[in-house]
């Protein structure tokens, strides 16, 4: 049940935030007509079809269908929850916090956990003081600045196998507090003891900037694992977290294209370099959420991954995963050195920035490093290359690209282009716009373009409630398969569209979809002169869909009278729809524009 104390104020703060300013920061909005366009965040496009309404402080794209209010936007872009997006509105626009009763237990817990990793914070950096002349003889070996010391607000776990639990105990921590936050291990024998002894250590936040969890760097050669996590907990979930995103994502929005490196020194050495919009996967293969994440802010993303071959591996595998969510892929190429913050070490910083500047597209570079003297190998090892190259082909998603590549590989293997796109099942050709077909094109276009007949009918109800009546008679069964009882009902009580807006997120998904596009709607409605004309094509739809089902019944032996008589009654009323050859509802809609 949803505490209406809270529904209120959030239902507040969102009528008081202004949804084109705070889309505005993320996505370039030009006002035509009442509404206000820019190229949608959500997918690629080239055209603009992604709205804003400043009166129904809703946004929709007519291209991927996203849409929403600004809570909507701030929950797929920036990856906050509700709850976040509501708070940090409210901040915005000055209301003041109303606590959501049912989750206020949750909230503390988690707030805890939180201040149990701040004060574990405060005591490697205390260590830092302590241990002073190892912390910085060790930085400075890895060329550690003490400003991106202060940034990335670097500290120290000390050779002790107690003395951060008997620290965050004067704070009152218990010792299961500290194992639910993941500072301590549990012995088997009983008891707890520190996770982290003689490392560097490293602040792991979320994009929100809210400690999680932390990274240790081991200082000595031979000790192991040389890097060390937080284990997953009620804070921390590796796989949907990037090292550095706090410190990047402002970056991302300016333009600069995410640069995902492996570690954590990685991370430092670029932004040391000026390469601010540098980040990386936590020990782990770059994941789903990692790429959705990256794809809230960017279309194009580049690797600098390790020289080695698990390195290789691993950038072959993001790319993969980046390319399935609809990111461009380049790959940072390094001259010498066997990661990032070694090249820096050796070249300086103008050099690895250059080395940025100076990307490939991942495939090319693929097809640089394996089919360099393709030309000259077997038959039988071409094959071998081609099957090789087909996932990473496969993953390109521009055709134009594809069909490029395709006359590389033909190329350099030195083999028929039309054979080797029958292997990557590609189908070459085009399709050219000639005088036969030219006249049909607007037409083509205009149908492509239209709204569904049951999300046009929602929309002439929204603008003419009077109309709710005719429908509750002639398709009741329509109202309820969309479930849309309560919304009609509101609708004929003379509820606002700026309410049914405000309710958005409430509703069901799919409800929630055909009322978006509903809502969205701004062309012309043709009035009563289209609406039975809309009626009947609905109708006409569910009687052909309903005959269908009753036809495929009778082939599989069912032959009660019951059935039969519903068929013939069906049958009835479709040809006497095609005898009548009624109009197309979206001709009326149509001449009533142009009248």
């Amino acid at each position: 049940m949803v505490d209406p104390t809270y529904e209120t104020w959030a239902n507040a703060v969102r009528e008081a935030a202004d949804i084109v300013e705070v889309i505005g920061r993320n996505v370039s909005l030009k006002q035509k007509g009442k509404k206000f366009w820019g190229l949608c965040p959500f997918h690629q496009e080239k055209t603009p079809s992604f709205s804003v309404d400043s009166q129904q402080q809703l946004f929709y794209c007519f291209g991927c269908h996203k849409g929403g209010t600004v809570y909507t936007f701030l929950m797929e872009h920036d990856g906050l929850t509700f709850g976040e997006a509501v708070d940090m509105l409210a901040t915005e626009v000055g209301i003041p916090r109303v606590q959501k009763q049912e989750k206020s237990g949750v909230r503390r817990h988690f707030s805890r956990l939180q201040a149990v990793m701040e004060w574990a914070q405060e005591f490697f950096q205390l260590s830092t003081n302590q241990y002073d002349d190892l912390f910085w003889q060790y930085l400075k070996g890895r060329q550690v600045s003490s400003e991106a010391q202060r940034r990335f607000e670097l500290g120290y776990a000390p050779k002790s196998w107690n003395a951060l639990s008997q620290f965050l105990s004067r704070h009152g921590v218990s010792e299961a507090e500290m194992l639910e936050s993941g500072v301590v291990t549990s012995r088997e024998r009983g008891g707890i003891y520190d996770r982290w002894r003689n490392r560097i250590m490293f602040p792991i936040r979320n994009h929100r900037g809210q400690l999680i969890a932390f990274g240790g760097r081991a200082i000595e050669p031979d000790q192991e694992p040389k890097y060390l996590n937080s284990p997953e907990t009620p804070l921390f979930h590796k796989s949907t977290i990037l090292y550095g995103e706090h410190l990047a994502r402002k970056f991302w929005r300016q333009g600069r294209r995410p640069l995902l490196v492996e570690g954590y020194f990685d991370v430092i050495a670029c932004h040391q370099a000026g390469l601010e919009q540098t980040v990386a996967s936590l020990g782990t293969a770059l994941s789903k959420e990692h790429a959705r994440t990256l794809a809230r802010y960017t279309k194009e993303t580049d690797l600098l991954y390790d020289n080695d071959h698990a390195g290789q591996e691993a950038m072959a595998r993001a790319f993969l995963v980046l390319s399935q969510e609809g990111i461009k892929v380049n790959r940072v190429l390094l001259t010498s050195g066997k990661d990032p913050d070694e090249f820096l070490r050796e070249k300086g910083p103008s050099a690895l920035a250059e080395s940025v500047e100076s990307r490939i597209p991942y495939f090319e570079a693929v097809l640089r490093e394996h089919l360099a003297d393709a030309a000259n190998v077997s038959a039988r090892e071409k094959s071998e290359l081609v099957d090789m190259l087909k996932p990473f082909w496969k993953a390109l998603t521009d055709p134009v690209e594809k069909s490029g590549y395709l006359e590389t590989m033909a190329r350099m293997l030195q083999v028929d282009q039309n054979i080797l796109a029958q292997s990557f099942g590609f189908k070459q050709g085009s399709q050219h716009i000639t005088p036969k077909n030219r006249h049909n094109m607007e037409r083509i276009i205009s149908k492509i373009n239209r709204p569904s007949y049951d999300v046009y009918l929602l929309a002439l109800l929204v603008r003419h409630p009077e109309y709710v009546g005719k429908v509750r008679e002639t398709l009741p069964e329509w109202i309820t398969e969309h479930a849309l009882t309560q919304i009609l009902d509101e609708l004929e009580h003379g509820r606002s569209t700026a309410e049914m807006a405000g309710q958005i997120d409430t509703m069901d998904t799919n409800v929630r979809s055909l009322v978006l596009e509903a809502l969205a709607y701004d062309g012309p409605d043709g009035g009563s002169r289209v609406f039975d004309d809309v009626l009947k094509a609905i109708k006409k739809q569910r009687d052909t869909a309903r005959w269908n089902a009753l036809i495929v019944r009778l082939k599989q032996g069912e032959n009660s009278p019951e059935l039969f008589r519903e068929i013939q009654a069906l049958q009835s009323s479709l040809v006497q729809d095609h005898l009548s050859r009624a109009s197309d509802p979206w001709d009326a809609v149509r001449i009533g524009k142009e009248g």
